[in-house]
């Protein structure tokens, strides 16, 4: 198999994390069409139920409006993020973001996971993979060093435990360096197991006093600006993997959204021609 290809801007997805925590979906699909991304990757709602999210909340249509503004702009939405599996979360709000992703047009629901109890997380996602089938939608679950989900092995355990056929696995860069994980894990795996790849840099190891979630916030850097293996992890691969990048560089956080969409793509471009030109 192919690995390792060189990608444009056209071919890779815009993360909403990288405008912020708390970009609004419209705002990152017009800062993806101005600075030439293919896609764009959609937080829809907050992190728990009952959490505020403005840009999304009190309008009956606002799901719609979402699909018609990409549609527009010619801006594929690759995955929605929405409710974490946790302690509060019911079948009927994992129900909800089946419901959100089929009505943005979505194929792809980025799920993470804060539920300790791993049998009743196998328990939830064999429901919730089951209605997102009926939707036409895949599942990308999201191990986190800092989440109930630790480590590959652990997103593998519950998705077999599940039984679900349309659940696969979201590798986000730093989470798999911090895991203890490398790319060479990820080149052992079915290709097909991998359904999502956030890509972003940092430094080669956390630094002294820095918890995983302020380091996962605040610690990300542009591809190249760290000492990751990105191109070990790109080249494991295989061809045609979703590439979303997830660069929420704090230096920048004040630019405009546009500004800081396309410093990203500045810094993917030059990373995938320094090493496959």
């Amino acid at each position: 198999m192919t690995r390792g290809l060189r990608r444009s801007v056209r071919d890779l997805t815009l993360g909403f994390l990288t405008l912020g925590p708390e970009a609004a979906p419209l705002d990152v699909l017009e800062a993806a069409a101005q600075t030439g991304f293919g896609a764009a990757g959609l937080r829809v709602s907050g992190r728990y139920p009952g959490d505020p999210w403005p840009s999304v909340d009190g309008r009956a249509d606002a799901f719609e409006r979402i699909a018609a503004h990409a549609k527009a702009l010619g801006v594929r939405v690759s995955s929605i993020s929405g409710y974490y599996l946790s302690e509060r979360m019911t079948p009927a709000h994992l129900q909800a973001n089946v419901e959100a992703a089929r009505r943005v047009g979505a194929p792809l629901v980025a799920q993470g996971c804060f539920e300790p109890d791993l049998d009743r997380v196998a328990w939830l996602l064999h429901g919730y993979a089951r209605a997102a089938d009926e939707a036409g939608l895949r599942i990308a679950l999201e191990f986190m060093p800092m989440s109930s989900l630790k480590t590959l092995a652990d997103a593998q355990h519950v998705i077999a435990h599940s039984g679900a056929r349309n659940v696969g696995l979201l590798v986000d860069a730093l989470h798999l360096a911090r895991s203890g994980a490398e790319a060479a894990d990820l080149a052992r795996l079915d290709p097909a197991a991998i359904l999502l790849t956030q890509l972003c840099d940092a430094q080669s190891e956390r630094a002294a006093g820095v918890s995983l979630f302020d380091e996962a916030m605040t610690g990300r850097l542009y591809l190249g600006d760290g000492g990751l293996d990105l191109a070990g992890l790109v080249q494991a691969l295989p061809a045609g993997a979703e590439l979303e990048l997830e660069t929420p560089v704090t230096a920048d956080a004040e630019l405009p959204a546009q500004e800081r969409a396309h410093r990203a793509a500045a810094k993917a471009e030059a990373f995938f021609a320094r090493h496959w030109s």
